[in-house]
């Protein structure tokens, strides 16, 4: 069996991030069950990250609450936006949006540990590489304490080897094989969250209010 055929975080669940339509639609269901998974990868860096593991999959299910209750009217993550945009208080835009604000985190700092091993400046401290992702998505949205929460937390990210050894599973010599398996990851999600900010912004819904 070669390293390719080796059961990883990433293929366990067999939850990819879907392909947009052409139109730029995404498949709600595909796309609520690879959030799910990603939400899981948060285990992987230690228990105190589990509040936002909780978080993700939070919002996983009030969205897919929403489907179950609109039975026929949601295929695409567009649907929940188009149906509920006009709202006074809706809660799936706002699950919804706080799940793209925590994928566009997942996003960044994956895309960092990529990037650096490409460049050849990896580094086993994975701390500033989480807050440089944090700083560029979440913070603004936080208030003082919740920022002083999460810089606490950071200090308790594994090392980079450690992280890629979770991710394999327990298999032995799978670095460049979790590392493709990130990069390949990144490609759909890239465009899920593109899509879902551009949709955010043409409707005015992208609120600001700190938490």
């Amino acid at each position: 069996m070669t390293n390719a055929d080796k059961e990883t975080f990433f293929t366990k669940a067999h939850s990819p991030f879907p392909e947009p339509t052409l139109d730029e639609k995404i498949r709600a269901n595909e796309f609520l069950s690879a959030s799910n998974h990603l939400a899981q990868f948060f285990g992987m860096l230690g228990t105190i990250f589990t509040p936002v593991q909780s978080d993700i999959s939070g919002n996983v299910k009030k969205l897919t609450q929403f489907i179950e209750e609109n039975p026929g009217k949601v295929v695409y993550v567009n649907d929940i936006i188009l149906m509920e945009a006009g709202a006074t208080r809706s809660i799936s835009i706002d699950a919804l949006l706080w799940l793209k604000r925590a994928l566009e985190f997942t996003m960044l700092f994956i895309d960092g540990i990529v990037c650096d091993t490409k460049n050849g400046s990896a580094n086993e401290d994975l701390r500033p590489l989480c807050l440089q992702a944090y700083e560029k998505t979440l913070e603004k949205y936080h208030g003082w304490m919740v920022q002083q929460i999460f810089y606490l937390v950071s200090r308790a990210c594994p090392s980079r080897r450690d992280l890629l050894a979770s991710l394999a599973l327990g298999e032995t010599d799978m670095e460049p094989t979790i590392l493709a398996q990130m990069e390949e990851v990144l490609v759909n999600l890239k465009k899920n969250v593109a899509i879902i900010n551009q949709l955010y912004s043409q409707y005015n819904l992208d609120a600001e209010v700190k938490v």
